[in-house]
């Protein structure tokens, strides 16, 4: 096939995935649109993925591999995209698996509209139950009611609640994504494709979706996915705060402040409600010390939130670490949010007033 006549680059990161892989590779090359290429990076297996991989590539020379050594989803899928050669490009995860049609369905919808990203809907497919479930976080219809093309400019409160933080539902134009230089977070093992996607929602032009389930995202176990998230969820606040650096250095924070806020308190909120004993304290205080500010959550009064529970944990997070929240706080819960207006507000004035004092002196010492 000539390289010219490539529609869409379907980039497929794997790390010991032999279980699942077949199922996953098979619902790509039997897509109804044939006019594609499947890059794999293998992520430094230490199981037989490379070797499938291998195989699948002898019979059919849509499949690229590529191999890296062991260093994440978010560097892996930055090398797939360096390497895509199709005018779009879509995402898919080692054990996730598509409906035949799904490509052709999105590359027919974003040559239509002119789309910087088209999304489908999703499920889930529950591997234990052999089942297909509905999504924890399903997509907003809504917004994207009857085949409506949209984008931040048209929903600037609710875009980034719009669809699920991940890239494997979702097809972009590869134009799109080298103008405007997005990539997937390195060093983090969780939501690398939550910094993609707020990013990408916030400078696309035009979004659709396609209202039909044509993703399925496999579950292995609740027990298997808490455990990551016990593992590595100190990391998540991190790729927010990334990620409001992203929206600051393209000019996207002011008018998506309000979202952007809002989004990540709640899902923050979330995350600490999963948490228990020591995980929930050494999150809360995280938040307390260093992501309250890089989020931009310290000296928000109750109306930069929508919901009043998100205000007062968020509230309560930039005024008091854990112990003092367990102390002062949490014996105050559902108290008027104006009360927990004054606090913010005068926590921080103190904070400003310790930083000009703190500047003023360092200024005299130098003189």
């Amino acid at each position: 096939m000539n390289t010219t006549d490539i529609k869409v680059s379907v980039i497929m990161p794997v790390y010991n995935a032999s279980d699942f892989l077949a199922p996953s590779i098979d619902s790509v090359l039997g897509q109804t649109l044939k006019e594609i290429e499947l890059i794999c990076i293998d992520d430094g297996s230490t199981d037989n993925s490379l070797d499938i991989l291998k195989e699948y590539q002898s019979s059919d020379e849509r499949v690229r591999i590529v191999t890296q050594t062991n260093a994440g989803p978010g560097i892996a899928r930055n090398n797939g995209i360096r390497r895509a050669r199709g005018q779009y490009l879509a995402f898919l995860d080692a054990d996730d698996f598509f409906e035949s049609t799904l490509l052709e369905e999105l590359y027919n919808a974003a040559e239509a509209d002119e789309l910087d990203i088209a999304i489908a809907d999703y499920d889930v497919y529950n591997s234990r139950k052999a089942v297909f479930e509905k999504p924890v976080y399903p997509e907003q219809v809504e917004i994207f009611k009857s085949g409506k093309v949209t984008s931040k400019g048209e929903f600037p409160d609710q875009i980034f609640f719009a669809t699920n933080g991940s890239a494997w539902n979702k097809l972009f134009r590869t134009s799109f994504v080298q103008e405007k230089e997005l990539s997937f977070l390195q060093d983090v093992k969780l939501y690398e494709d939550v910094y993609f996607m707020i990013g990408a929602l916030a400078l696309a032009i035009k979004v659709k979706m396609v209202n039909k389930v044509l993703v399925h995202h496999r579950l292995h176990s609740e027990q298997s996915r808490a455990k990551l998230f016990r593992k590595y969820y100190f990391q998540i606040p991190e790729v927010y705060a990334k990620a409001r650096e992203l929206l600051m250095e393209r000019g996207m924070y002011s008018p998506l402040s309000f979202c952007y806020r809002n989004y990540t308190a709640d899902r923050c909120y979330k995350l600490y409600n999963m948490l228990s004993g020591d995980d929930r304290e050494k999150l809360w205080n995280l938040l307390h010390t260093e992501y309250s500010e890089r989020l931009g959550w310290q000296g928000k009064n109750a109306k930069k939130f929508v919901d009043e529970t998100v205000y007062e944990f968020i509230a309560n997070v930039v005024l008091y670490d854990y112990k003092q929240y367990k102390r002062f706080g949490e014996r105050r819960k559902g108290q008027d949010t104006s009360r927990l207006d004054k606090k913010v507000k005068v926590a921080k004035n103190r904070k400003t007033v310790r930083l000009l004092f703190k500047r003023f002196f360092q200024k005299k010492s130098k003189q």
